[in-house]
């Protein structure tokens, strides 16, 4: 018959469980992908206002995003604001030359929407700067929207509905015959475009 001291025992066994898991360490859990969608407008740079994401995966364990993953989301009323300051609202052309004697209250800039939306130019501008200075100006008023793919007109001092309905309602003619220059901001000021001419 073994006697066995019942504490020395209990002590080997320990030791020897303890040497056997002494290695057996779990590795630690595979960093999860995370999937951020982020809405942006494009370098709006196609004149459209279609929904668009852009996808960043980022690593749980970063502590960091790049300058570049930034994105600023425009407000979903903005939308005609952001296409603007992509060329998508251009000056196309100036009838300067009008006919009506002295005051050519005729002459008219043309304005054109090259996008597939409407756009809400309330309170954008039009101005003369031939001189270096702004000139004469014009403001749309509120509710104005241009359709996608059309112009409007905004006259010296004449009014044609079928066009817009938009005059500067000067009493005098703005656009110098000998050239000039023209200039379009949107409702904040940035400038969205201009427009030189020569006879």
């Amino acid at each position: 018959m073994v006697k066995v001291n019942l504490p020395a025992f209990a002590l080997i066994v320990a030791i020897s469980n303890f040497s056997a898991n002494a290695y057996n360490i779990a590795p630690p859990p595979q960093p999860q992908q995370i999937v951020v969608s982020v809405p942006f407008s494009a370098l709006e740079t196609r004149a459209s206002n279609l929904p668009c994401h852009q996808e960043l995966a980022l690593s749980s364990t970063s502590t960091w995003i790049s300058d570049a993953a930034v994105v600023a989301a425009p407000s979903k009323g903005n939308a005609a604001t952001m296409q603007s300051t992509v060329a998508s609202l251009s000056i196309t052309n100036i009838q300067f030359d009008g006919k009506v004697p002295t005051t050519e209250s005729d002459e008219y800039v043309v304005i054109t929407n090259r996008s597939k939306s409407p756009l809400n130019v309330a309170g954008y501008y039009l101005y003369v700067a031939s001189n270096g200075t702004q000139g004469a100006t014009f403001t749309f008023p509120a509710n104005s929207v241009i359709a996608p793919g059309a112009s409007v007109r905004i006259y010296t001092n004449e009014i044609h509905k079928e066009t817009g309905g938009y005059s500067f309602n000067s009493k005098k003619a703005i656009w110098n015959n000998k050239g000039g220059l023209a200039v379009l901001k949107d409702a904040t000021g940035k400038k969205l475009g201009e427009y030189k001419y020569k006879p």
